[in-house]
């Protein structure tokens, strides 16, 4: 061993400043070696990783790559889509939404054609259940609908909408082209098939247009979550509606109105501003909608006022003219007292110095308020 470590030495010796000691050489050559070894136990493991990746791309491009070279194929079609995909994520906005597009126009066929040519894929598609239905053609709607109607950042209710007719119209297409291909009548044992199919299709797409105008109608018309509709045969309550109406609502915030006008004004002053209570209660309603969010159901919505017996008791009512369960429509109540502020109800505030008084005089107007009441069928009696 120390015949090698001397060769070594005398061979390495004009590239090492002054000559090392044989037990430094030895040392340096262990640590060498055990590099040699970690390297390439860690290219063996980079093989391995390496070779792993390749059999799993492989199995992948197996699936997308046509068998004994059949290149007019349908796993030809999906290839070219996904690499049209692949290559848009390189290119400009521009490029790439043509790229894209003539992705989709790749992708459409080849899905339609793989569901068709694949045996096991097409029994797995085929429901007995139901009269051994395929739902390929069902599928292909899917994607040409998705193709036409939406984009990045928006899925339109159109998509849903067309879907089965689009899917009907695909399925109904072999019952037209016979061998050439050519054109030709469906067989008359088909007709009525295609009539079926076509129908309830069509009923299908009417149905799911009414769930999007329903969730319209409930976006502009919040109110008509709080109606009964259990006497309803197209609609079922999933959840519990709104636990506040915004006819009650309505009502709480002409109340804050009512009280900015009279509260810490005169005995005379209120008399005065009650000789056209309806009138001044409607403005103030007015002016609450206009605060309230801006829907639809607004215009449906008035604010009325009467004035009852006693010093002074008035009632303040919001009115649902708009659509409902029942025909007579229904409304809201909210009973308010105004009277005096007494010496009784100042005694004892005060305020630290310097603050501006917001103690009510003795003898101005303040008002209290009982909780909202309803909602009462009808319109409310004795208000025009």
């Amino acid at each position: 061993m120390a015949d090698i470590l001397q060769i070594f030495q005398s061979l390495i010796a004009p590239f090492l400043p002054t000559a090392w000691p044989l037990w430094l050489l030895a040392f340096v050559l262990l640590l060498a070696s055990g590099g040699l070894i970690w390297a390439y136990l860690n290219f063996a493991i980079l093989i391995k990783i390496f070779s792993a990746i390749a059999d799993f791309f492989k199995q992948v491009f197996g699936v997308f790559v046509p068998k004994d070279k059949k290149w007019d194929s349908a796993r030809t079609l999906i290839l070219l889509a996904a690499l049209s995909w692949l290559f848009s994520l390189f290119a400009g906005r521009i490029v790439q939404n043509i790229i894209s597009f003539m992705g989709w126009l790749f992708l459409i066929p080849g899905i339609h054609w793989i569901m068709y040519e694949e045996k096991q894929l097409k029994e797995l598609l085929t429901f007995k259940f139901l009269g051994n239905l395929f739902i390929g053609p069902w599928i292909t709607g899917a994607l040409i609908c998705i193709f036409l109607f939406t984009t990045p950042d928006s899925f339109p209710p159109i998509t849903l909408i067309m879907w089965p007719i689009v899917s009907a119209i695909i399925a109904s297409l072999p019952k037209f082209i016979k061998a050439g291909p050519e054109y030709k009548l469906p067989d008359v044992g088909d007709r009525q098939y295609l009539v079926n199919l076509l129908l309830i299709n069509l009923l299908l797409s009417c149905w799911i247009q009414l769930y999007y105008s329903t969730q319209n109608w409930l976006a502009q018309y919040p109110s008509l979550m709080t109606e009964n509709l259990g006497s309803s045969s197209f609609f079922i309550r999933l959840q519990q509606g709104l636990t506040v109406s915004r006819g009650a609502e309505l009502l709480e915030r002409t109340e804050y109105n009512l009280k900015s006008n009279l509260e810490g004004q005169s005995w005379s002053q209120v008399e005065l501003w009650l000789l056209n209570f309806n009138e001044r209660v409607q403005a103030l309603g007015n002016s609450v909608l206009d605060q309230m969010p801006q829907l639809a159901e607004n215009s449906f919505w008035r604010v009325q006022g009467q004035v009852l017996p006693g010093e002074y008791r008035v009632k303040l009512y919001s009115v649902w003219q708009g659509p409902s369960a029942d025909a007579q429509g229904y409304h809201y109540s909210k009973i308010c007292n105004i009277s005096r502020v007494t010496a009784e109800d100042v005694a004892g505030q005060s305020l630290p110095f310097g603050l501006p008084s917001v103690i009510p005089a003795v003898g101005s107007a303040k008002v209290q308020c009982e909780p909202v009441q309803g909602p009462f069928r009808g319109q409310p009696d004795g208000v025009s």
